[in-house]
């Protein structure tokens, strides 16, 4: 509104004996103006990667990209502390340099959001499943990686009709030993997975064993088939619902 009222003057016919005033006013408030454009979409980002670069987890997949959102981060809150001590937009603006140091700063912030992306890219190249999933989705899986539970609220997501994995009974303990369905139906596994190392590697182990534990339970459902229609019906309520409708 200020910068549409200096054009108004400008355009006066009256405003010749102060033109020179308006004009600097002009430039100012274009100025200015410049430096909030700059510093909300430094806050947008910042907002964002904050959340993101306070977990440790992240800290150590991405050191490089940590250490430059650090650099940003002081900057940010500086500025902010002291806008803080003197909330006025002309002290503030006057400070040299700002809007180049904003315009410096949400360059690497730029930066750092590319290569998160990348980052994210090569864990969906390594589990294409994380596709299904949007960037905060995978990104509050990796911040967590030390706690394989994180996987739980995602799992419907990345497995048609999956509710979640079954760990054994001890605290903290990594060790997977079924899956359950979004009706309750319970798949006990061939095998323990393990759920250690890259959250991409020990997924992909998950889904290799759903294929197996449901192909040795295809085989013996079908091997201990009964002909007796009173057998049947035991059989019927001991074994997966899928298997039942294959044989």
């Amino acid at each position: 509104d200020d910068q549409v009222s200096i054009q108004t003057m400008l355009g006066s016919k009256n405003v010749q004996e102060i033109r020179a005033e308006v004009e600097e006013w002009e430039q100012k408030l274009s100025y200015i103006s410049d430096v909030i454009d700059d510093w909300l979409s430094c806050q947008r980002q910042w907002m964002y990667l904050e959340n993101i670069f306070s977990a440790e987890d992240i800290i150590k997949q991405l050191p490089n990209e940590s250490k430059q959102f650090q650099k940003v981060d002081r900057f940010w809150k500086d500025v902010m502390a002291k806008t803080h001590r003197n909330p006025s937009i002309l002290d503030t603006c006057a400070s040299e340099g700002l809007l180049k140091r904003f315009q410096a700063n949400n360059k690497m912030l730029d930066e750092i959001q590319k290569c998160l992306e990348d980052y994210l890219e090569t864990k969906r190249a390594a589990f294409p499943r994380f596709y299904f999933l949007s960037n905060d989705e995978l990104l509050q899986i990796l911040s967590q990686t030390r706690n394989p539970q994180a996987v739980q609220p995602h799992l419907r997501k990345c497995f048609d009709n999956m509710s979640s994995i079954v760990f054994t009974g001890e605290k903290n303990s990594k060790a997977i030993i079924a899956m359950i369905s979004a009706d309750g139906e319970r798949v006990d596994f061939s095998r323990t997975v393990m759920a250690e190392g890259p959250v991409e590697f020990w997924l992909t182990e998950i889904e290799k064993m759903m294929v197996k534990s449901l192909y040795d339970k295809c085989k013996h459902s079908y091997e201990v088939y009964p002909d007796n229609a009173l057998e049947r019906r035991e059989w019927f309520f001991s074994h997966p619902a899928q298997l039942i409708l294959i044989i």
